[in-house]
């Protein structure tokens, strides 16, 4: 080759054998003859001497990537569909796709290879709009060069490239050489008439298990791409942007930091995504572009996802930033001549996160490691919770982790040992109104994994609560999600576990009360709190039969679990949550909880049920706990009030001792909207009075068994219809007593007439209090 370096001799070889056809995708891909001869310049001189066409095809596409525009040339008026305003209309990666596919003849696991894609995202990127092909080929058509067009430009062109990375001193010579490329007049396009290699069959590329890592995640499927106008988006992933920075390159940027605007109050993080205009990817002699940002004493490194889509953004461009405060920003590295890069900055706006829809329909996770333990057996699904639910024991490590697969988008809670793993603060901020922002990650909302990208996968680590110091320990792993189906949940350097499932037989109930608010004890079984079903032996029959559980505090368990209750009843189709409590005399609290009950679950409808179908085992289980320490099950039946013992009985937790000051206090308000005493009663018993409409409680102090029976408008007042709006504080002890009356769910607007009718108290005083 004429003026051709030393050695490179073997590459005029490769631009003769496949310098037309490379000559020609790159016309396709870019549009342009100059730009075409640049691509496959830089590709031939950086090739093997021995390279192949799919290796020669793969390495001008990757360059092709590195270097294109993110701004396409001009914009088109909206609802323009044909081929040629889909063309303009294609980003970089939707480009290479349709060339490699429909011109070039690539098969799908060729083009995943050479644009480094998981298989099925190929197939979603290529487009379906008639003509497509017959447009792309004419691109290339018209701006490919052939014989000693091709030749005049290439020759020189490859000659002038560097065969290897430049050095530090040459680093801006190669950006300008690298457009200096002479521009040919395109006659015609000739096709290389030398065989070409097979692309094999159209599967899946295959791909290594390796070690997870969330960066791995490409979240431009979730809409982290930039606009046609280089803009971050408005919204993408759960997230929604505050505030747009462009940033020159080696200059400092002030930056506000501020959430209230995207929630009430302000959030616990925020978040912000650097996109750089990117060297390219095979210079080692360039520092790669990169963004640190100084805020709060630190300086945390954002790392660049790249304008043109490559790098796209993953998990770990998405760097957790305070909430509110000032900081600085600044980008560095080898930026192209005239480069630049943009900060997104965004926030969470949902109190509650609402997780993605359904897509995807992958069901094969990838290969379970060894010494792991695969989370697959069935447990009983919650009646109020969208999903399905798994359980299982193993035997953790030191260094056990949860590795978690969905194949579909949507949400994933894990708990090991009724502590989610799939928790970055979210849940502590609920309790104690704090978290830190340094550990907010942006899919981890409210105890679940959000799913924003089909076979995603995401490695955890275990909770320090239950991790072993040494040796392994026992601990049950469960999994919350709408399908077990497309999940693949493993604990890592794990052993199976061994559980007790043996039948439990009636006990004596520990400490719980025999007799206590209008109901008496009539069954007790001791479980394990670790989430697994056991049998009960000889439940008691009727639909009247009240479920608490003793042992477990509503505060303890902070899974899905204790969202509901603090245990299941599980018999055939129908399901029933268990109220959780630590203190025997709480366990008043069941019998006023209007949602415990008996649910149908068939054909993904939730119904009420009166009580489970006769003759099917009855199941139970306690929310799980670390160390699985014991609980009891309890089951008590109404007694009527004429036939109730309240000498014998435990007295509520809702009461206490006139005079003495309350433990807890039911109620928040001390002053009372309306008082009744006995003084105010008929001879009935009975008094009227006017109640503003809302949440609406009353504190009532009183001497010596009795009752009272609140109504409105003639019907029981709303949270005792159950009793027929009766109300007792079931001991003949004197007691100051608090009870909820409504939600303040009436449609009626003003005051409402709250009809009193007391029986059989010595003494009474009503203060209603609006709680």
């Amino acid at each position: 080759m004429a003026g051709a370096p030393e050695g490179r001799d073997d590459q005029g070889d490769l631009v003769a054998e496949h310098g037309a056809r490379l000559h020609h995708l790159a016309a396709v891909l870019t549009g342009a003859t100059d730009g075409a001869t640049r691509l496959t310049a830089q590709t031939l001189a950086a090739a093997d001497p021995g390279a192949g066409w799919r290796e020669l095809r793969a390495a001008l596409v990757r360059a092709y990537l590195r270097t294109a525009p993110r701004r396409p040339e001009r914009m088109l008026p909206g609802g323009v569909r044909d081929a040629g305003d889909v063309l303009e209309r294609l980003r970089p990666r939707e480009r290479a796709v349709a060339s490699l596919r429909l011109v070039d003849g690539a098969s799908t696991a060729d083009t995943a290879e050479a644009l480094r894609l998981p298989a099925d995202k190929v197939a979603r990127l290529l487009p379906t709009t008639p003509g497509l092909a017959t447009a792309l080929q004419a691109v290339g058509d018209r701006y490919a060069l052939h014989g000693s067009d091709l030749a005049a430009a290439l020759e020189p062109a490859v000659a002038q490239a560097p065969s290897e990375p430049p050095g530090r001193d040459r680093r801006l010579w190669w950006w300008v050489a690298a457009a200096a490329v002479p521009l040919a007049v395109l006659v015609g396009y000739a096709l290389s008439p030398d065989g070409e290699e097979s692309d094999g069959p159209d599967v899946a590329a295959p791909s290594d298990p390796g070690v997870v890592q969330a960066g791995a995640v490409d979240l431009s499927e979730a809409g982290f791409e930039l606009d046609e106008d280089g803009e971050p988006p408005r919204g993408a992933a759960g997230l929604t942007r505050m505030e747009t920075l462009e940033l020159t390159p080696g200059r400092s940027t002030d930056l506000a930091l501020n959430t209230v605007d995207a929630r009430f109050g302000g959030q616990v993080a925020s978040f912000a995504v650097l996109w750089c205009d990117m060297p390219p990817a095979d210079d080692p002699a360039l520092d790669r572009p990169v963004g640190e940002i100084t805020v709060e004493g630190s300086t945390l490194t954002l790392p660049c996802a790249g304008t043109a889509g490559e790098p796209a953004v993953g998990l770990d461009h998405l760097v957790a930033l305070p909430a509110s405060g000032d900081a600085e920003v600044r980008v560095t590295g080898d930026l192209p001549p005239d480069g630049g890069a943009v900060l997104g900055l965004y926030a969470q706006t949902d109190d509650m996160a609402v997780e993605p829809l359904p897509d995807g329909d992958l069901t094969a996770g990838p290969p379970v490691p060894q010494d792991a333990v695969v989370v697959e057996e069935a447990g009983a699904v919650m009646p109020f919770d969208p999903g399905e639910r798994l359980v299982q024991p193993v035997e953790l490590s030191p260094t056990s982790t949860i590795r978690v697969w969905s194949g579909r988008t949507g949400a994933v809670s894990v708990l090991v040992d009724g502590i989610p793993v799939t928790d970055d603060g979210d849940l502590e901020a609920w309790t104690t109104g704090q978290a830190d922002w340094r550990g907010q990650q942006p899919d981890i909302r409210e105890g679940r994994w959000m799913v924003y990208v089909p076979g995603s996968t995401r490695e955890f680590t275990i909770p320090d609560d239950v991790v072993p110091p040494n040796g392994r320990r026992p601990a049950v792993v469960e999994v919350v999600t709408n399908s077990t189906e497309h999940v693949q949940v493993v604990a890592t350097q794990a052993a199976p576990g061994e559980a007790d499932r043996e039948p439990v037989p009636q006990g004596d109930g520990g400490e719980a009360p025999g007799l206590i608010s209008g109901h008496r004890l009539v069954g007790a079984w001791e479980l394990p709190m670790d989430g697994l079903e056991r049998e009960l032996l000889n439940p008691p029959d009727g639909a009247g039969v009240v479920w608490a559980l003793l042992g477990a505090g509503p505060g303890e368990g902070r899974g899905p679990l204790a969202y509901f209750g603090g245990g299941i009843l599980h018999a055939g189709q129908t399901v029933m949550p268990v109220w959780p409590t630590q203190d025997p005399s709480e366990v008043s609290y069941t019998f006023q909880e209007s949602w415990t009950g008996w649910f149908e679950t068939s054909n993904d409808r939730l119904t009420e049920a009166d009580q489970p179908p006769a003759g099917v085992p009855l199941l139970a289980s306690a929310q799980a706990s670390p160390g699985h320490p014991s609980s009891w099950l309890l089951a008590y039946e109404t007694v009527p009030y004429e036939e109730f013992d309240f000498a014998a009985a435990q007295v509520p937790a809702t009461s206490w001792t006139s005079g003495e000051e309350p433990a807890q206090r039911l109620l928040g308000s001390t002053s009372p909207i309306a008082t009744v005493t006995g003084d105010d009663l008929d001879e009935e018993g009975q008094t009227t009075v006017e109640a503003p409409t809302g949440v609406l409680g009353a504190r009532i102090t009183t001497e010596g068994p009795g009752r009272i029976r609140f109504q409105v408008d003639g019907e029981p007042v709303e949270l005792w219809a159950a009793t027929d709006g009766w109300w007792s504080s079931w001991t003949d002890r004197d007691v100051v007593s608090e009870t909820q009356l409504s939600h303040g769910t009436y449609s009626t607007t003003g005051d409402l007439e709250l009809t009193i009718t007391v029986e059989d108290y010595e003494d009474v005083r009503i203060e209603l209090l609006r709680n």
